[in-house]
């Protein structure tokens, strides 16, 4: 057990402690928007991903979710509903940050406690795309054969432009999604970093801050004397 437990190594704590701040805020950002443009609504709209829910854009006169649904509707896809996923990202994150913690002030020396932590934190916007493609998948190649607009089945992107008939959509990554991004690349080599700048010889080291603070009380003892 004592393998387990000791001081947190300032190296690892920081850079978990700030990949964790990133992460947490991204649960109240929006990570992915999709703009639609169709005939009827030549300025878009536009719907925005959270990790939770999805929202319209608040500063439009529409309610844009709502008439991406009808429209929806009218060339045979399902309506965009709140899948089993959403429920689960917040407690996800929360789980994360907590097993982050645990690691930097429990269990920090064993590496694979480590390993799992930085792994974690990549695995929740990697599971984000591949979880968002899925779904946009999933509503391209479920439509209705009896729509007003039968377009047939096509696969709308997590990235860049879609193009179904007059109908466009611009999908992008948000703000949150980069935050998540950014907590894993921190997490991975934050540590490695802090250790290399720690051991060069312009970083104030803490046995050196000690020598020093130590010289002006000899040099005022032999004064003294």
């Amino acid at each position: 057990m004592r393998k387990l437990f000791g001081k947190p190594e300032a190296t690892w704590l920081a850079p978990a402690l700030v990949a964790c701040a990133l992460i947490i805020a991204a649960v109240f950002l929006p990570l992915w928007k999709m703009e639609l443009v169709a005939p009827q609504y030549p300025e878009g709209l536009v719907m925005y991903a959270y990790g939770s829910h999805f929202a319209g854009d608040p500063s439009s006169y529409y309610d844009d979710v709502r008439e991406i649904n009808g429209l929806n509707h009218y060339i045979g896809m399902k309506p965009i509903e709140e899948v089993t996923e959403m429920g689960l990202f917040v407690p996800g994150v929360i789980a994360v940050v907590l097993a982050t913690i645990v690691v930097s002030f429990v269990a920090w020396r064993r590496r694979w406690f480590r390993a799992a932590s930085v792994a974690a934190f990549w695995f929740v916007p990697l599971f984000f795309i591949a979880d968002l493609q899925y779904w946009l998948y999933n509503y391209g190649h479920s439509m209705d054969p009896e729509a007003p607009l039968n377009t047939g089945d096509f696969t709308p992107g997590v990235w860049g432009t879609t193009r179904v008939w007059n109908f466009h959509s611009e999908n992008s990554f948000q703000v949150g999604f980069y935050l998540m991004v950014l907590a894993a690349v921190i997490v991975t080599f934050g540590p490695a970093i802090m250790r290399w700048a720690m051991s060069r010889s312009w970083w104030p080291s803490r046995h050196g801050r000690r020598r020093e603070a130590a010289q002006p009380a000899q040099t005022a003892g032999r004064s003294a004397g």
